[in-house]
């Protein structure tokens, strides 16, 4: 049957559908007066809910009309029509990021950061007005062609210090995307739209949920209140930005705008332009990655090979720790070889028929670790540290040394723990990424900041615990 056109409320003529949700029909439509395309929202209903209906579609209109934003679906008007209530808005010639997903699978890392950072900014513009979301989802992110997106339906979003009483003992939201604080039915706050984004951000990434998919909503309701995170399959400093807004703890977790930082922080090391040729010799070269040109250089290691003792050259700084979380800055001074003891003489590097001592580990053997550069540009380069368990049983932790040459110094740090005095390197796991199944591995990255040469391929050493 064909459709046929209708005006409502006598200036907004129905085109066509858009899309259907639980409570709504989306319809694309004109707007006579204005001489514009625009989108209508006919708000369903069951009968003696009308009004109900009425107070919701009023109340939405009055706060996503608040939100004037690029990144966020403008609303123009509200009005009713024979009993059905309307909502007018921007109209966005787009899919949903739901939509995308079928259709392409997970998306490459620098689309995803465009996308946090464009709905980012948009949702910390909303909680600079104290206006929640609470449905930040893939359903409800538009992505047009060109890779603009926009956040959309703010059907139950709230300001701040309102408390409607159709929200008492109601969990609102979409379970997949729920912060566990909400989850177990606390009230949700701005870090829950933190939380929301994060875990649209990570689908996005991953191609799943963080906490996956559930027909029983019981066993996705504790998987969430509980922590059960499937771990993330992508390392990088992307990774170590969703697994912050990912936090448990509402107040661990960085503020919308502090989340926009840091994704704009992802990846800035890398240079412009065409890609480099690389000025490493003796390496493979391998091809091109989704986002950036990247240059690899493997190297597998194991525990016997090790460096030559040495002394890290007096430093004025102290130790340096920094956490998964976070990066840290810092220029060190190249290691100074120094004899085994005072009457050694000087020191000599061990031969291949004259193996170096190794270090105690916390456990011996059981894991060995590889160093591969991935990047690299002047002045700087971005590695990855592969960890694999060797032994027959999980690892609980793990920890991997080594010493940096001359004029290297790291920049940044994801997914461990970083410990530096001087030229002397410890990483330990982040925690989350502790526990290796036999045969398994986990992954951590850094970028380097080098002073003159080519980055080089240093000796680790790998301990458990």
């Amino acid at each position: 049957m064909a459709f046929e056109e209708q005006l409502v409320n006598g200036r907004y003529r129905l085109l066509g559908h858009l899309g259907r949700g639980a409570m709504s029909l989306v319809w694309r439509a004109r707007d006579e007066r204005l001489d514009r395309v625009v989108a209508v929202k006919q708000f369903l209903h069951e009968p003696g809910a009308g009004a109900e209906v009425c107070e919701r579609a009023i109340r939405e209109a009055r706060l996503a009309s608040r939100l004037r934003h690029p990144h966020a679906v403008a609303v123009y008007d509200v009005f009713e029509d024979a009993g059905s209530m309307y909502l007018v808005m921007e109209y966005v010639p787009a899919r949903s990021l739901t939509e995308l997903l079928v259709e392409r699978g997970p998306l490459p890392r620098c689309d995803v950061v465009r996308l946090g950072r464009q709905l980012g900014a948009a949702l910390a513009a909303a909680h600079g007005d104290w206006l929640l979301h609470r449905d930040v989802t893939p359903n409800n992110v538009l992505v047009s062609d060109d890779g603009t997106a926009r956040i959309t339906d703010f059907g139950v979003s709230r300001a701040l210090g309102e408390h409607p009483a159709a929200d008492e003992g109601v969990v609102v939201g979409t379970l997949p995307y729920l912060a566990p604080e909400v989850a177990r039915g606390g009230e949700a706050g701005l870090p829950s739209d933190v939380y929301s984004l994060g875990a649209t951000l990570y689908t996005a990434l991953e191609g799943t949920p963080p906490f996956g998919t559930s027909d029983d909503p019981i066993t996705l309701l504790r998987r969430i209140t509980e922590n059960q995170l499937t771990p993330p399959v992508h390392d990088g400093p992307l990774t170590a930005v969703l697994m912050r807004m990912l936090e448990r703890d509402p107040a661990a977790r960085p503020t919308m705008q502090e989340a926009v930082d840091l994704l704009a922080a992802v990846g800035r090391p890398a240079p412009p332009g065409p890609p480099r040729r690389s000025r490493l010799r003796r390496a493979a070269v391998t091809g091109a990655a989704a986002c950036l040109t990247s240059i690899s250089v493997a190297a597998g290691l194991t525990l016997a090979d090790r460096p030559a003792t040495t002394a890290a050259a007096p430093v004025e700084h102290p130790p340096t720790t920094v956490t998964a979380d976070r990066t840290v800055r810092s220029t060190t001074t190249a290691a100074v070889p120094v004899p085994a003891h005072p009457s050694d003489g000087p020191a000599r590097h061990p031969t291949a028929a004259e193996p170096s001592e190794p270090a105690e580990p916390l456990v011996a053997g059981g894991c060995t670790a590889r160093y591969e550069v991935t990047n690299s540009w002047p002045g700087g380069a971005q590695a990855q540290v592969t960890v694999h368990n060797d032994r027959p049983t999980r690892l609980t932790g793990w920890t991997v040394t080594w010493v940096l040459p001359g004029g290297a110094g790291i920049r940044d740090l994801w997914n461990g723990t970083l410990t530096q005095r001087g030229s002397a390197v410890t990483v330990t796991d982040a925690g989350w990424n502790a526990l290796v199944e036999p045969a398994g591995s986990a992954t951590f990255g850094l970028n380097q900041e080098l002073t003159a040469g080519a980055p080089a391929v240093p000796v680790l050493s790998c301990r458990t615990s």
